[in-house]
């Protein structure tokens, strides 16, 4: 699951970062989500996909972040965009990639169902 995951949350944001046309609300903040998953990734199968990993928890943090930022960046800068592009290419994406990389983080966070705690 988290692969798959991982695959939309690059491509959404690949996606935002080169349809956007905007620097500071669609490509940095697009092109930081999909280099954020992709080292996640790398960094969890490297570590043999463990069950609680702080570390991959941790760096999505960022990512959600800047997910945020390409939902509301555009109206806090006063980005100009007609209604349905702010939807295309803002807010959609936006929660979008927001709802992925939390459904990620809590597959990362979960714990083995032999753990005690």
């Amino acid at each position: 699951m988290p692969r798959y995951l991982t695959y939309a949350a690059g491509a959404l944001a690949l996606l935002v970062a080169l349809a956007s046309g905007e620097l500071w609300t669609g490509i940095l903040p697009g092109a930081l989500v999909a280099a954020l998953v992709s080292l996640d990734y790398v960094i969890w199968v490297g570590r043999n996909r463990p069950w609680h990993d702080w570390t991959v928890i941790l760096l999505l943090l960022p990512a959600i972040f800047a997910a945020v930022w390409i939902g509301v960046g555009g109206l806090l800068l006063d980005v100009t965009r007609s209604d349905s592009d702010r939807l295309l290419f803002e807010v959609g994406p936006g929660i979008g990639l927001v709802g992925l990389l939390c459904t990620l983080i809590a597959y990362h966070g979960r714990h083995h169902p032999n753990e005690h705690r």
